[in-house]
């Protein structure tokens, strides 16, 4: 399949608008759990102290750790902006689909349609998020991830004013005036 068949497939903007919405859903559920999993290992790993015996370079374990895998662990600072980043592109996508699907009246209906289905499929993501976060192992994960949490909680609001944001677009982009394209009057 051509890339340039698949951005003017119409199909394209719908199968975008859903992957948006879910990995909003998703990613910072798994940016949370893969968090969680690097402080627990960070505080396992300070916890626990050997001593090397016989090696020139180190003389206990908390040095060889320092050296190959605090680094590592020192990412999940990371994944807190890695989260909103991801938030972020996916509602730039997303009021670029509603641009786009102006160029066409029939996907600017379909695009209200779905839109109206997300904004009503988004209040049981927002309550599946507050049944996850009942679970203290999942609120303690998600505890430093604060704009995450105000966007899963109000998760309907956030669906209505991107969706509410991206079809303005897509009414602009219906009725915008071609100005550099010649009309058939004005050709001499």
């Amino acid at each position: 399949m051509e890339i340039n068949t698949f951005f003017t497939s119409n199909r394209t903007p719908v199968m975008f608008l859903v992957f948006g919405i879910i990995a909003m859903a998703v990613s910072g559920i798994f940016f949370g759990l893969f968090y969680f999993v690097l402080d627990t290992t960070n505080t396992a790993f300070l916890n626990t102290d050997c001593t090397i015996e016989g090696n020139a370079f180190f003389s206990t374990c908390q040095e060889v750790w320092t050296l190959a895998v605090y680094p590592f662990l020192a990412i999940k600072d990371i994944l807190i902006y890695l989260s909103i980043f991801f938030i972020f592109i996916l509602v730039i996508g997303m009021l670029l689909t509603g641009y786009n699907s102006g160029t066409k009246p029939s996907m600017l209906g379909l695009l209200l349609l779905l839109e109206i289905a997300f904004t009503y499929g988004s209040f049981y993501i927002a309550n599946i998020y507050r049944l996850f976060l009942a679970n203290p192992i999942i609120l303690n994960a998600m505890t430093n991830f604060s704009v995450y949490n105000k966007i899963m909680l109000n998760f309907p609001w956030f669906v209505f004013v991107i969706s509410l944001f991206s079809l303005a677009l897509g009414v602009v982009n219906w009725q915008r005036v071609r100005t550099n394209t010649p009309t058939g009057e004005l050709d001499y």
